[in-house]
């Protein structure tokens, strides 16, 4: 298959397109980073434009280009730049060359929308601007005739040379307070060679048509005591009923202590998610 990537040179992208060359697909990339075959800034419409009519026909597109993990000092404008208007723009680019019905289209999103669709968290676009930003590039994906698409959404992924999603669950946020919780939360991550497997099943799945929402995990759901082990330095013991206490002193605090509070109640809970509507 003759597929366009996005993100080549990113966390996910660097490891996704090695596996779908080595599966024998030719692979055309666009983005602004050396090394890509097609060079383009992805905020631009017009350079997006251009560079998917250099790439020609393709079979499907795999979009993996987002800002992601490192959010600090990014706004949610900053965010849905990024990560919404560059689906749109790559949509657009499509539609032009008159392609956006045929071709089989994987996007990269997150279980963070839940953030935003689940009502009950009660929690506004500014408060999770990455969430936003992505349940926004869905819905602009959702509203186009693609022939396939391929919603994927990854729990935070890691592999042992890339722990940052696991530190946020072992050191109180802010800190390098590495914390023992008890009881201990469980967390749903996904190892970024499952994250490729899940991204070469949707290309490759001949019978694929129509819409795919998914929740891409790991198997098994690990243990806060367990993801301790991953990360060296000693660990203080503590309650969560003491960090629910604190989170709910620190919502009395304005809007700083609000968005500490909730950093603390996520850092404190599990992480499951609901199976995809």
């Amino acid at each position: 298959m003759r597929i366009l990537v996005t993100g080549r040179s990113g966390y996910l992208g660097s490891a996704a397109v090695p596996a779908l060359q080595a599966r024998g697909h030719k692979v055309m990339t666009i983005g602004r980073h050396p090394g890509n075959d097609t060079a383009c800034d992805l905020t631009d419409g017009g350079a997006t434009r251009n560079a998917v009519r250099t790439v020609g026909d393709v079979d499907a597109v795999v979009h993996l280009a987002a800002r992601a993990h490192d959010f600090r000092g990014l706004s949610l404008s900053d965010l849905l730049l990024a990560n919404t208007t560059t689906t749109r723009n790559l949509i657009d680019a499509l539609r032009a060359e008159g392609r956006s019905v045929a071709v089989r289209f994987v996007h990269a999103s997150s279980v963070a929308v839940y953030e935003c669709l689940n009502a009950e968290y009660g929690l506004t676009a500014e408060q999770v601007p990455y969430a936003a930003s992505k349940v926004q590039a869905e819905q602009l994906l959702y509203a186009e005739p693609f022939h396939s698409l391929h919603l994927l959404r990854f729990a935070p992924i890691y592999d042992p040379s890339r722990l940052d999603d696991v530190a946020k669950r072992v050191f109180l946020p802010g800190t390098r307070l590495k914390l023992r919780l008890f009881p201990p939360p469980v967390h749903s991550l996904c190892s970024r060679d499952r994250a490729v497997q899940a991204i070469l099943n949707a290309v490759e799945d001949a019978a694929a048509s129509g819409r795919f929402i998914s929740n891409v995990t790991d198997l098994c759901p690990i243990s806060q005591h367990e993801l301790l082990d991953w990360l060296p330095g000693r660990s203080l013991p503590v309650p969560v009923s003491l960090l629910s206490a604190l989170a709910g002193m620190s919502r009395l605090c304005g809007v700083s202590g609000r968005r500490v509070s909730q950093l603390i109640n996520k850092f404190s809970c599990s992480s499951s998610y609901p199976e995809p509507k």
